[in-house]
């Protein structure tokens, strides 16, 4: 059945309020529901593949997503032309997006060993038949600080800092209906809405800009140079088992268990000198050496701080037709110039194996690790454009 195509309404309010009436001080907010588009996509599975070895459907109650978002900002400016501005919103998931399995009931079984986690038997699974449903558990508190001034003489500069805290049930990152089911990382009952962060977003960000404007010529020539640097730490992700633990018919969606080093002795591994190549590669990482005896969270672990810096150059020519001035402008851009001085600057770090890990679970529910003693590292560099630098080129008429 698909969804209604009843009207959605966005009720909104804010303000804005110059506290001394000179420009100086203002406070600025608002509170108000919001409804985004919708990938489509999540809907036409269930018409394009109704029964292609399992089933994608759509909840009747579906409703679009919606969020309930409340902003409060301030900007102050200061005697000397420093301008101050801070922000903290906070986001409510009214009509989050979530994918459950209805062909599963509750787990029965348990996991044999010191990961006892629940674990799915024959008697728990009908069928798979994925839908698309609601949840209202995420937020987002967001927080983000910023000073700026402009100067005599075509010098403008700021700088910015953004904080982000968010969660949700569901880090949707596919097309089809069964995938956002399946890459969803959970423990227990995989139906249950478990909050958990957000792969999305940075949790800390510094941006910078700098720009200086040269006019010379009597007007007919400017030159401009601006640089953009960003420092930030995010890239969430999750350490999951490389095999279907829990017998969900995921192979990709089972967190792990962090052992103890003793514990880690009294798992069986397929292999002799696994189990000490696992507990040095635990001990190497500071998130998993921070949570033995525990299990990893759903987008816990965060990849290293990355740094990167732009450079653009901007050459004018003015001329006049008539009365009106024309420009003829050529460009250079510099992305990720740092890379460009030197091969290990601007490198972004990234997990290389996020199922560090593989199980295989019998029919009596006991479970056989394998571990890769090659793996003695949790990152490594990235090697896509993003860790590299580029150069392009623009010529430009403006009239």
């Amino acid at each position: 059945q698909m969804p209604t195509n009843k009207v959605l309404i966005s009720p909104r309010v804010g303000f804005n309020y110059d506290i001394k009436g000179d420009d100086t001080f203002q406070l600025r907010g608002g509170s108000g529901l919001f409804t985004g588009r919708f990938p489509f996509v999540w809907l036409g599975n269930q018409i394009a593949n109704p029964e292609v070895f399992f089933y994608q459907m759509v909840d009747p109650e579906y409703q679009f997503p919606q969020v309930w978002r409340t902003n409060l900002g301030a900007d102050k400016r200061l005697d000397n032309g420093i301008v101050l501005t801070a922000d903290v919103s906070y986001t409510k998931d009214i009509n989050g997006a979530h994918v459950q399995n209805w062909g599963l009931t509750p787990p029965t079984g348990t996991l044999n060993g010191v990961d006892n986690r629940p674990i799915y038997t024959s008697n728990d699974i009908i069928n798979n038949a994925y839908v698309f449903t609601n949840s209202d558990k995420g937020r987002i508190w967001n927080v983000a600080l910023k000073a700026h001034k402009t100067f005599d003489k075509g010098l403008y500069t700021s700088l910015a800092y953004s904080y982000l805290n968010s969660k949700e049930v569901n880090s949707i990152e596919a097309e089809i209906t069964g995938d956002a089911f399946a890459f969803n990382p959970v423990l227990g009952n995989v139906n249950d809405e478990q909050l958990a962060y957000s792969k999305y977003g940075d949790t800390h960000r510094f941006i910078g800009l700098a720009s200086k404007k040269w006019s010379y010529g009597n007007d007919k020539w400017a030159t401009t140079i601006s640089a953009f640097f960003e420092y930030a730490k995010g890239g969430r992700f999750s350490y999951t088992y490389g095999g279907d633990i829990n017998g969900d018919g995921s192979g990709l969606n089972d967190l792990i268990y962090v052992p103890t080093s003793f514990e880690i002795n009294e798992m069986n591994f397929s292999e002799p000198g696994q189990a000490e190549s696992f507990n040095r590669y635990i001990e190497q990482d500071d998130y998993l050496s921070g949570i033995r005896g525990e299990y990893a969270e759903r987008y816990g672990a965060l990849a290293p701080w990355r740094s990167r810096w732009d450079v653009k150059f901007l050459q004018d020519y003015n001329f006049k037709v008539g009365e009106k001035t024309n420009t003829i402008q050529f460009s250079i851009d510099v992305l990720n110039v740092g890379n460009l001085i030197s091969s290990e600057w601007g490198l972004i770090q990234q997990a290389n194996n996020v199922q560090p890990i593989g199980v295989s679970v019998d029919g009596s529910g006991t479970p056989t690790y394998t571990f890769d003693p090659d793996l003695t590292e949790t990152f490594g560099y990235d090697s896509s454009l993003a860790s590299r630098w580029q150069v392009q080129f623009g010529l430009r008429y403006i009239f």
